[in-house]
């Protein structure tokens, strides 16, 4: 505690510069893209702040496409025979869960090349690199002949689609002003809802007036459109400041500030500006800068800790069973006693439902915080589930008349639970990992929480088809209790993100305790330690 005090006051009043700024190395010339103050729009204010949007928006989108593309082409029997894996048995089970799988593991490698890019060439040219896999990957899973291929193509765009789901939330993240981050993401991940909304209904007709192969390639391969858009516009768009300051562009930084501002007030702009390059004083010294250091070494900044963070956040959202709804959905409502194409149609029609969970996000996000929204959310999604599981056990046992009445309730669980789950967590879980990180580790910060996602969702994908067909309706109870239980860590360790700079993170993350309570109870006293020291030094000045 005492340590960050003296850093802290260091900063402020030490204006050397230079032994802080980390200059690009020199191969990063040679990487083409990325950012040109000449070439970048001229944009300023909102205009700037919803081209942001946009291309933003566009990344994420093909990341909720590349999601859910799975989800009809795991039951098209033209893909099953390709692939070899049409017969029904435990090892064709095995196989599909394991093609939904390997896309994790593609999305772990790309999530940890982030973490080394992102600082080295930017998170522009980053950007634009994940492009290129994701690309290549869908390129391979269009044109897949057995399922060797196709393995190639799942890992290759999971690589592509781990990179770009790192990268832009902390590129907005770092653009967007401190009481509109949350909102960021939320319009991100509202568009991501939106891809998987558009490849479930393309996929569905595709089935209905296309052939069998048509209707999993053509799917598999329209996702190269999303990244042509990204890797085309965003030349023409600014860099992080933060990552511009930290290898020495100042002035380049500041220029962006105010062009991301809707309100550009010099002096806003210049204290914004001076609390980065603080940030970057205390943490050349302070914070560790590799992986492994991340995970094993103790430092004044706690940032191991803060991987648990980051980490935890990703690995409860998938714990919370959204993926037993989302991946798997036709299946779940198959679970209501609905036979036919009505499963199909009303987990198609359960994406509208989330779309909307997501806009009301945006709103809810910065106005109601990161530590509620965990913990209503986890606390609705319990008590739902379990009245899921309910209604789905009379659905089994119940007599005809009444199977359809139980089904049709169990149809409507499942859509609140995903509005619930949509409206709370999952905009929460990605702009967490890229707010409680400092600057000098944020990218890989966010890479090792993006790691955990993977390993979690891969695990989840894996085993839940055997859940399903062993337990039937006891799934539901089972994440209910799941929910149920997360709320105790949530309690405890989570604190407060929403509305405050980045750079205030790195105070409020510095106290000893790990509890949030007292992490909230350091941080107003470091804050209070530090406005009567800029006091005490205002006085002397003008005395002097």
């Amino acid at each position: 505690m005492e340590d960050i005090k003296r850093d802290l006051v260091h900063a402020e009043t030490s204006g050397a510069a230079g032994s802080y700024y980390q200059p690009e190395p020199s191969w990063a010339k040679h990487v083409p893209g990325g950012y040109s103050p000449s070439r970048c729009m001229k944009l300023r204010g909102r205009p700037m702040i919803w081209a942001i949007f946009a291309i933003s928006g566009c990344a994420i989108m093909f990341f909720g496409y590349d999601t859910a593309v799975m989800s009809q082409v795991n039951t098209n029997n033209n893909y099953l025979r390709t692939i070899g894996l049409a017969g029904g048995s435990d090892r064709d089970a095995a196989g599909i869960g394991g093609m939904v799988s390997l896309w994790f593991g593609g999305f772990a490698i790309g999530s940890m090349m982030v973490g080394y890019l992102a600082d080295n060439l930017g998170r522009l040219r980053t950007i634009q690199l994940g492009c290129i896999w994701g690309a290549l990957g869908a390129a391979l899973l269009a044109s897949a002949q057995n399922i060797t291929w196709l393995a190639f193509g799942r890992v290759i765009s999971g690589i592509g689609c781990g990179h770009l789901n790192t990268v832009v939330p902390i590129w907005t993240s770092e653009l967007a002003d401190a009481h509109s981050r949350g909102a960021f993401v939320a319009v991100e991940f509202t568009l991501a809802m939106s891809g998987s909304a558009i490849v479930y209904w393309m996929e569905y007709a595709c089935v209905k007036t296309q052939s069998e192969s048509f209707a999993w390639r053509f799917p598999l391969g329209f996702q190269v459109v999303f990244l042509i858009i990204i890797f085309v516009l965003l030349p023409f768009y600014p860099e992080s400041p933060r990552h511009l300051a930290k290898i020495g562009q100042v002035d380049s930084a500041r220029e962006i500030l105010g062009q991301c501002r809707s309100n550009s007030d010099p002096v806003q702009i210049e204290q914004e500006m001076q609390e980065i390059e603080d940030a970057l004083r205390i943490e050349a010294t302070a914070s560790a800068h590799s992986y492994w250091s991340m995970l094993f070494t103790k430092d004044k900044l706690h940032t191991r800790r803060r991987v648990m963070l980051g980490a935890g956040v990703q690995i409860m959202q998938k714990f919370t069973g959204i993926d037993f709804i989302s991946v798997y959905a036709p299946t779940m409502f198959s679970l209501s006693g609905f036979t036919g194409d009505l499963p199909a149609l009303l987990a198609g029609f359960n994406w509208f439902g989330y779309i909307l969970a997501l806009a009301s996000s945006i709103v809810l996000a910065d106005r109601v915080g990161r530590r509620k929204m965990m913990l209503i959310g986890c606390s609705v999604m319990g008590i739902v589930l379990i009245i899921g599981g309910i209604l789905s056990h009379e659905t089994v046992v119940a007599s005809a008349d009444k199977k359809h009445a139980y089904g049709a309730g169990v149809a409507a669980i499942l859509y609140i639970y995903t509005f619930t789950y949509g409206a709370t967590w999952l905009t929460t879980c990605w702009v967490y990992p890229t707010e409680v990180f400092p600057l000098a580790t944020r990218s890989k910060g966010a890479a090792l929480s993006t790691l955990a996602f993977s390993l979690a969702g891969g695990s989840i994908n894996e085993i839940i088809p055997y859940l399903i067909d062993a337990i039937g309706f006891w799934v539901f109870i089972m994440f209910a209790l799941i929910n149920l239980a997360m709320l105790v860590p949530i309690y405890l360790f989570y604190v407060e993100t929403a509305n405050r700079h980045l750079e205030d993170l790195d105070i409020l993350l510095s106290g000893d305790s790990p509890f949030a309570w007292r992490a909230e109870r350091q941080f107003q006293e470091i804050m209070m330690a530090r406005r009567a020291d800029v006091v005490v030094e205002d006085g002397e000045a003008l005395e002097k």
